[in-house]
């Protein structure tokens, strides 16, 4: 094989693995957008649960929190069950919404050789 053949494949791989690189990136950077989405929308279910105002907002938490630490086991892990199905839910459903943004972090629009 000759040095022109080996710089060739060297650089084709250079380029391969920057390319991975990048994908990772905006993947990570779309997963962390549309986590911060989903922890919005429970904050925002919160703040209507509290009549739109921080007081009722925290009367709520209080509320939760007490109730929380009061059940029994099975019953905190119950509401761990309901709390992340929804979550995952919550998450599934903003991703469907923001999916075209995902499909843009897979298209490659730099000088390739």
């Amino acid at each position: 094989m000759s040095a022109l053949a080996l710089n060739s494949s060297a650089a084709r791989l250079i380029v391969r693995g920057q390319d991975t690189l990048a994908i990772g990136l905006r993947v990570a950077g779309w997963s962390a957008t549309t986590l911060m989405a989903t922890l919005g929308v429970v904050t925002l279910f919160f703040f209507v649960l509290g009549s739109f105002s921080i007081d009722g907002t925290m009367l709520q938490l209080n509320n939760l929190a007490s109730r929380y630490v009061a059940a029994d086991g099975a019953r905190q892990a119950q509401f761990q069950t309901i709390l992340f199905s929804t979550l995952g839910i919550a998450f599934a459903l903003i991703g469907v919404f923001r999916r075209s943004s995902l499909r843009a972090a897979f298209r490659l629009t730099g000088d390739d050789a």
